[in-house]
């Protein structure tokens, strides 16, 4: 008698869980539902994230590109003895600057009392070697030489018409010298009395 009162109520409740399987909205389907489904076991898995250090890393770097950037453009004390002062307007890009890859550049125009101009364009890259980068500028005109100022890893530079152009490469940043005067040897003095000054503040390998 005892085991046939048993196996009524066993039956009764899986009456009732049957009956709640046609009520989509019913609560009580939701928390008897299995841990796991065959729907949920065949979808694929998410996409594992990164690890937190290297997501916290890339913007650390860009930020430490940019600082680097800025602190390698000139300022008016660093050229006291130039006899320039800072121009109401930028002048415009010569040959080189425009052969230069796009970054993140920056940069400053001066004046001369003479009426020339100096402008610098500094440009910093995340992904690549400056090295890597002037290695690939070619610029129409003739090659300027000078020799190496310290601070830079490497320096290209070239003269068109009364325009010259050095290019100061180190890490990931690229600085820029352009001078347009009266004549090309003027511009060529000027620029390569500038390239140990703009060396001198680009960050240290």
């Amino acid at each position: 008698m005892r085991h046939g009162r048993v196996v009524f109520v066993a039956a009764v409740v899986l009456a009732g869980v049957t009956g709640c399987a046609n009520r989509p909205n019913n609560l009580e389907t939701y928390y008897q539902k299995p841990e796991s489904s065959p729907t949920a076991s065949a979808s694929a898995p998410a996409p594992a994230s990164p690890p937190a250090r290297v997501q916290a890393s890339v913007p650390a770097q860009a930020d430490a590109v940019a600082q680097q950037v800025t602190d390698a453009v000139l300022t008016q004390s660093d050229l006291a003895r130039e006899g320039v002062r800072p121009a109401t307007d930028r002048a415009a890009n010569g040959a080189c600057f425009n052969a230069v890859p796009a970054g993140d550049p920056r940069g400053a125009s001066w004046r001369y009392s003479s009426g020339s101009t100096l402008t610098q364009q500094v440009t910093g890259y995340l992904d690549k070697l400056a090295t890597d980068v002037l290695g690939q500028v070619q610029c129409e005109g003739q090659k300027l030489t000078l020799t190496l100022p310290q601070g830079a890893t490497a320096e290209r530079g070239w003269c068109q018409n009364s325009t010259c152009t050095v290019l100061l490469a180190t890490g990931h940043v690229l600085s820029g010298l352009q001078v347009n005067a009266t004549s090309s040897s003027r511009a060529a003095d000027a620029v390569k009395a500038l390239a140990p000054i703009a060396a001198g503040k680009l960050p240290s390998n």
